[in-house]
């Protein structure tokens, strides 16, 4: 055993050792592949149904190296690119990748150390097998081997010793691996969301909810593998078939060249597969963002879908989405099938040809028996590591192209951002508008390319409302309303100069203090699943536990305490998703109570009492006036009802102001307005409890 050992050493120092992962040789990089089942294969994985589902491993060196070679300058710079972007995750856990790759190493060559036990044992049986039965009590009769009950114990210790040593280095391994890698998915989950969270309105006029929700959960966990597990993966496919192949040519280096002559028929075909399943994968990742958005409108609608009795169009319409997203998985199953099956057969290949010429070698004398047995088991040592390399290269494709996708979300360019140096803003409330002019961007899907068009929206819009001053806007659908209180708050970006609180542009202006001091209930309410009491303290700088008394008092305000009081669970009522438990009416009064509980200094209604019953609207007009006093506010609307009372009106059409005054003065000089005032309000005349500040 010894001697085998002394010849293997040196081999040993050329074969098994691989280059640290921060060298900068091109053939040091090891390309990991995403990964959840942890298990060493070895020669056992072929009787693990599971692990053949779900392991992978790496790309080896040599195939690596072929393609950073290659003549083809896109792939050499996507595979640098992406080897960056993978060490500069791994990095700050690189310690324990280290431990990690050294209990791999140690466990790898603990198994690797039984089959040279094995050929030794037989070759010292075969040595004393003229000795008789009665001098060796243990008699392997059947095939004429002899040895001693204490060697034969001896090895068993040394087979159990063996085993329980790379059992022990096994655990230590995948612990090592494990941990980083859901501590990188945290990190990039975590990165994910801060970055949707500092992206503006337009990226999310632009985006898909099932896309993005695709990203953060799907491309995460597939990039998790990549970066964890799967890089142990690699790195045991790596170094077991390097050490296989130095303890193969230390035995006989002339059976191990002609074991190898199949193998380079390998790296030709995996080629063809990665790429051809590349693309079928990222294909795979649109589709299934496509379908999470297909079932989130489904349910989001469905009162829709069922109240226009839509339920079959809406099925078949699903169904086409599933029945292409099946098309698609079936032609990457295909891709997928087609590795294991080729390495196998490569394999299979190569174990003849020992078996034909080892065997002359044994019968002709130049071969032991013990190596050529322990040649044998050597060589199923390889099937692991042959098949984990299909996998490796299988699953590394799907890991390159989630990756792809996430830092393509993180690269977005946060468009509405803090300026760099923010000016602070104190003072009562002034608000002015200067020439505003605005279009939107055409909306594009994430990733896609600019292209150049606008639709108009805003024209030299000019208005000032003085602190403590109530204006109202009017005007009909499209005139720009929503969008100008969107502007106010930086939803979007106004051009620089337009818009100032109390003399300061609001583009130098932090947005966080921007949007403490002004607040806007916007047209369209958002409520979370949660408790009503959640929803109403959300305003309130987050603080969901915002006193219950003050809870209340908003609520009163928008005319909505005493039907929240009617509900069995009062305030800590659980609210359905958006809020579908509640009337449109009530949404609306809970959103204005949201915005007033927030207590801005200028105060924003979006359109916020076009779902409310007149009387209830006059109630909350009338509640309003204790709100606007010693602030500045603006009421958005359609209609004339619930603008009429306010100190000045400014009317908007085609995102052009026509006209500015009294509800009196506009009757009297702006026939636009004049019209629209007649057609809802024929000849009656303002109600009591409006937002009359002369009364």
């Amino acid at each position: 055993m010894y001697r085998h050992l002394v010849r293997l050493h040196p081999r040993l120092l050329v074969y098994a050792r691989p280059p640290p992962p921060w060298s900068s040789e091109k053939t040091a990089l090891t390309w990991p592949a995403p990964f959840f089942f942890v298990q060493t294969y070895r020669s056992r994985i072929p009787h693990h149904e599971s692990a053949v589902r779900c392991s992978p491993g790496a790309v080896s060196a040599p195939k690596l190296r072929e393609l950073l070679l290659s003549s083809d300058p896109k792939t050499r710079q996507a595979l640098s690119q992406d080897s960056k972007r993978i060490w500069g995750l791994i990095r700050p856990h690189r310690r324990s990748y280290l431990l990690g790759f050294g209990s791999l190493a140690f466990s790898n060559f603990t198994s690797v150390l039984a089959p040279l036990f094995l050929a030794v044992s037989i070759d010292l049986a075969q040595a004393n097998a003229t000795q008789t039965a009665a001098e060796n009590p243990t008699v392997f009769r059947a095939i004429g081997l002899h040895i001693d009950q204490f060697t034969l114990l001896s090895a068993i210790a040394v087979f159990l010793a063996l085993h329980l040593a790379s059992g022990l280095f096994q655990y230590q391994m995948i612990m090592r691996f494990a941990v980083p890698s859901h501590e990188i998915g945290q990190t990039l989950r975590n990165s994910l969301v801060e970055r949707l969270l500092a992206l503006s309105q337009p990226f999310y006029d632009r985006a898909k909810t099932g896309d993005l929700m695709s990203r953060v959960t799907t491309d995460v966990n597939a990039a998790r593998m990549l970066l964890g597990p799967g890089v142990m993966v690699g790195l045991d496919t790596f170094l077991m078939m390097n050490l296989v192949v130095a303890m193969l040519m230390a035995l006989s280096w002339k059976l191990t060249l002609v074991a190898i002559i199949p193998l380079p028929l390998i790296g030709v075909i995996t080629n063809r597969l990665s790429h051809a399943e590349y693309g079928r994968f990222h294909s795979v990742q649109r589709d299934i963002a496509a379908l999470t958005e297909r079932v989130r409108a489904s349910f989001v609608g469905m009162r829709i879908i069922q109240g226009y009795a839509r339920e079959d169009f809406d099925r078949a319409r699903f169904r086409d989405h599933s029945q292409t997203h099946l098309e698609k998985n079936l032609d990457l199953a295909k891709v997928k099938a087609l590795f294991e099956p080729t390495l196998d057969l490569m394999l299979g290949a190569s174990t003849i040809l020992i078996i034909i010429f080892g065997g002359f070698q044994v019968v002709e004398g130049t071969l032991s028996l013990g190596t050529f047995v322990a040649f044998l088991f050597l060589i199923t040592f390889l099937s692991g590591p042959m098949i984990g390399l299909g996998w490796a290269i299988s699953l590394m494709q799907r890991g390159r192209a989630s990756l792809h996708r996430i830092d393509e979300l993180l690269e977005q360019p946060v468009e509405i951002e803090d300026p760099a140096e923010p000016i602070s803003s104190e003072g009562p409330g002034t608000l002015v508008i200067r020439g505003l002019t605005f279009d939107y961007p055409v909306p594009l899907e994430v990733g896609a390319e600019a292209v150049v068009g606008r639709a108009h929206t805003l024209h030299d819009v000019e208005l000032t409302v003085p602190a403590g001053e109530t204006l109202g806007i009017v005007g009909p659908v499209g005139s720009g309303k929503s969008t100008l209180a969107s502007l106010i708050v930086r939803l979007y970006d106004p051009p620089p100069g337009c818009i100032f609180v109390d003399g300061v542009d609001v583009r130098e202006m932090s947005l966080g203090a921007l949007r403490s001091r002004v607040g806007l209930a916007p047209q369209e309410t958002f409520l979370f699943s949660d408790t009503i009491q959640h929803n109403l303290g959300l305003a309130n700088q987050g603080d969901a536990n915002t006193n219950v008394d003050d809870i209340r008092r908003f609520a009163r305000l928008a005319e909505l305490d005493d039907e929240v009081e009617a509900l069995e669970a009062g305030y800590q009522t659980i609210l359905g998703e958006r809020g579908i438990t509640l009337s449109g009416g009530q949404r609306q009064r809970l959103a204005i109570a949201r915005a007033i509980a927030a207590d801005p200094d200028i105060l924003i209604l979006d359109d916020c009492l076009s779902a409310v019953d007149a009387k209830t609207e006059v109630a909350i007009l009338s509640n309003l006036r204790e709100v606007f006093e010693g602030r500045t506010g603006i009421i958005i609307s359609h209609r004339v009802a619930a603008v009429r009372s306010c100190d000045r009106i400014a009317v908007l059409e085609h995102g052009t102001r026509v006209g500015l005054g009294s509800h009196e003065e506009l009757l009297a000089t702006n026939d636009f307005y004049a019209t629209i005032a007649r057609q809802q309000l024929g000849g009656e005349e303002p109600e009591d409890g409006g937002l009359d500040h002369g009364a």
